[in-house]
């Protein structure tokens, strides 16, 4: 797909608070966001609690094997029912006043209140949040309108068909705390034009001639040929797929690999990635050789973070405001900015 405009977002759009209020609303309000994977929530009672778009969310696996997420907020007096991260819930008590609510979410007691006095469970019950799996992986979807997760998804379930996702399992997880703007981490990611100068071995692997980032519904895949063929038993690092997928994920897949990024705004300056690898048991890899070849992706994702820095502040400063972008090495920035703009609207 070609992106209806050529030159970048304004710099009002990585400073500004109000407009990162509205897409917060409009993009990470109404879009399906991962927030894990099904191996953490394999037993009944285990949840996965997290914050999204400023809202506290958890996904709770039931007895009956399914998933239920509401919003970590309690229908008494709006306390935090479960600590962020992952844990094990035999019962789902508010830590404030002793509320229990059972794993669908209905209230179940209220201490305190007079024992013959009746309740409707269900109607003082936790607000729901919608969620699906997708090959193992849990997405949940603020807006109770929005479509289904595979629409959702785009060209990545297409992308990805012929990739065993669900044999490949959890290695480890890297987390990052930056001081930039979420699109100015995503601008990076797809901006082919930097890499010669930013990542020389990375560059010295590719014919850079070939290199495009191809765009397609809710996706952009990056696509480079090879300068020689890797050794055998080896995998350059161009050789797999990399793609990204509207709004804030990013998937490296390897030989016997991959990994999945989750690009978390933190403010209008500050974000959160979280980078999950995974690999195929049958490849044989011992722990040493996952660590380094998760360590080889890190490295080159850590060489764009002083240069992400730098550029947001000065887009703070107020002298840059837009910028042409490349037709052929920016594409997949065009169109993320495009998406943007449809996204949020005008700004305010």
């Amino acid at each position: 797909m070609s992106a209806e405009f050529t030159t970048t977002l304004d710099s009002d759009w990585y400073v500004d608070p109000e407009i990162y209020a509205r897409e917060m609303a409009t993009i990470f309000g109404r879009e399906w966001l991962l927030v894990g994977h099904r191996h953490e929530l394999a037993r009944a009672g285990e949840y996965l609690a997290t914050e999204l778009a400023g809202r506290r969310i958890f996904v709770l696996a039931g007895k009956d094997g399914g998933l239920r997420a509401f919003h970590n907020v309690c229908r008494h007096r709006a306390a935090q029912l479960l600590p962020e991260g992952n844990g094990q819930c035999g019962v789902l008590r508010c830590p404030y006043h002793g509320w229990v609510y059972d794993h669908d979410g209905r209230l179940k007691k209220r201490p305190g209140f007079a024992e013959e006095e009746s309740f409707d469970g269900a109607a003082l019950g936790l607000f729901p949040v919608r969620v699906e799996e997708w090959r193992g992986f849990v997405f949940v979807n603020l807006d109770p309108q929005a479509g289904d997760l595979l629409s959702g998804l785009g060209d990545m379930a297409a992308a990805t068909q012929g990739v065993p996702l669900e044999r490949y399992r959890f290695h480890k997880r890297q987390s990052y705390e930056l001081d930039f703007n979420w699109k100015t981490y995503t601008d990076n990611y797809l901006d082919a034009y930097h890499i010669p100068y930013l990542h020389p071995q990375l560059a010295a692997d590719l014919d850079m001639a070939t290199y495009r980032v191809v765009n397609g519904d809710r996706v952009s895949v990056h696509h480079a040929s090879p300068r020689a063929k890797a050794p055998a038993g080896e995998t350059g690092a161009y050789q797999g797929l990399f793609l990204w997928r509207w709004p804030n994920n990013s998937l490296g897949v390897y030989a016997g690999g991959f990994n999945i990024c989750r690009i978390l705004p933190q403010s209008v300056s500050r974000l959160r990635l979280l980078f999950d690898f995974y690999f195929d048991p049958e490849a044989g890899f011992s722990e040493a050789e996952k660590d380094r070849k998760a360590a080889m992706t890190c490295q080159v994702v850590e060489e764009d973070f002083p240069i992400c820095s730098q550029v947001q502040r000065n887009l703070e400063v107020g002298v840059y405001r837009s910028g042409p972008l490349n037709p052929r090495l920016e594409t997949g920035v065009a169109y993320f900015h495009d998406l943007v703009r449809r996204a949020v609207g005008n700004r305010p």
